[in-house]
């Protein structure tokens, strides 16, 4: 099934969208609603990438990634010539049905057509399901490029080579 994945069209669909990471990062457990109103900003995710969008029929907004700017605000674990991207969400009533995949398949299309030599990206240890995704679409655990969060877990780095 071919899940169409494009940039918000509309300030509707941002207000969407920034509810939505929201929603799953804080619901989810992965944040904490002061970080989540802080960091998640239209302003602060345009000035760090290019935003895509899953929608489902209604069009209402159900996936969404951030393709960051390479050597971009936002970039943390990328390399010379790597692209990144970061805030990977699918609403839980949508899970299942292909949208990570498709987010993270748009952001390497993005990245190859641009040149990068390969695709990095940070992910928590408490993202299971995620991380499945990554390994599933050639993702590799780059263990020596793990750091330190100051939020008191180790962030696992993910590369994959194009």
């Amino acid at each position: 099934m071919h899940i169409p994945i494009s940039p918000p069209r509309s300030n509707h669909e941002w207000d969407q969208c920034i509810q939505l990471l929201k929603r799953v990062y804080v619901g989810d457990g992965y944040s904490n609603a002061e970080r989540a109103e802080v960091f998640m900003q239209r302003g602060s995710f345009e000035a760090g990438g290019e935003m895509l969008l899953a929608r489902d029929a209604e069009g209402v907004v159900v996936g969404a990634v951030l393709h960051l700017h390479p050597s971009g605000p936002l970039a943390q674990v990328a390399r010379d010539g790597e692209a990144e991207f970061r805030v990977l969400a699918v609403a839980p009533e949508a899970r299942g049905h292909g949208i990570g995949e498709a987010l993270v398949t748009a952001c390497v299309q993005r990245a190859q057509a641009t040149g990068a030599k390969a695709v990095a990206l940070w992910s928590q240890p408490t993202m299971p399901a995620a991380h499945r995704l990554y390994e599933r679409l050639g993702f590799v655990r780059v263990p020596d490029r793990d750091e330190d969060d100051p939020r008191g877990f180790r962030r696992l780095v993910f590369r994959k080579a194009l």
